[in-house]
């Protein structure tokens, strides 16, 4: 087994005190490497340690350092919140906010789950669990703590633009999503995309992952421009 200097791991994983890494276990072959980390105890007098009441424990999938990919192993001390610190995730999520952040990012560039999966080297299951939350509301965008590396604007990610289909930033696409427009829709798909998407939108209060959807809405729009003559003249009157 090859070794590593666990406070090199900690600090190439951005990992920073009270936090430690307590064990890991790397696999070459696999290209993975598995971290468990804890808080360091408190010290009291005469150098006693204070044990850490315990919670829950969570795995998360992190970023990769070339070709290995980390697997976080993360006890959490009772009552913690790990709200804005990037190597951790949500409770039942597979991947860090940091993780996440790329995987989010990619979602607004209209990369399939696929490709996805393949570009970051994860599985299918975790990233259609990861997207299935974000359709469900159940988890935001990408949050403060991970913007830098991943930014979110509303014109960023969006479909190569035409001149017959209305700019990303148009309020009609809003105003179609939330219903407050109504087309004479004439073609099936769109007719099932706009009831799946308002649907997600019913679930979804983060602006991001509602961003997310409208950017979808005009990607599809922008594919099927040669069929869709009829609603895009409704849309550009608006």
């Amino acid at each position: 087994m090859i070794s590593i200097d666990k406070a090199l791991l900690r600090q190439l994983l951005l990992i920073e005190r009270p936090w430690e890494v307590r064990e890991y276990r790397l696999d070459v072959r696999k290209r993975r490497c598995d971290v468990w980390i804890a808080q360091e105890p408190e010290r009291g007098w005469f150098g006693r340690t204070k044990p850490v009441p315990a919670g829950d424990s969570a795995v998360w999938q992190h970023l990769a350092i070339g070709p290995i990919r980390f697997q976080l192993h993360v006890s959490l001390p009772l009552g913690f919140d790990s709200k804005g610190i990037g190597w951790m995730g949500e409770v039942g999520m597979p991947f860090t906010r940091a993780l996440a952040a790329r995987v989010f990012a990619l979602f607004g560039e209209g990369v399939p789950l696929q490709s996805v999966c393949t570009l970051l080297d994860l599985s299918l299951q975790d990233v259609w669990r990861y997207r299935y939350a974000l359709d469900a509301g159940r988890v935001g965008g990408i949050g403060s703590e991970v913007r830098p590396a991943a930014e979110m604007t509303l014109s960023a990610g969006s479909a190569p633009h035409s001149a017959a289909v209305p700019e990303v930033t148009d309020p009609v696409w809003l105003r179609l999503l939330d219903g407050d427009m109504s087309l004479d829709i004439r073609v099936l798909s769109l007719k099932l995309m706009l009831t799946k998407l308002r649907s997600q939108l019913d679930l979804i209060h983060d602006e991001e992952v509602r961003m997310l959807k409208l950017k979808e809405l005009h990607r599809y729009f922008v594919k099927n421009e040669r069929v869709l003559t009829h609603e895009l003249e409704q849309l550009r009157l608006g």
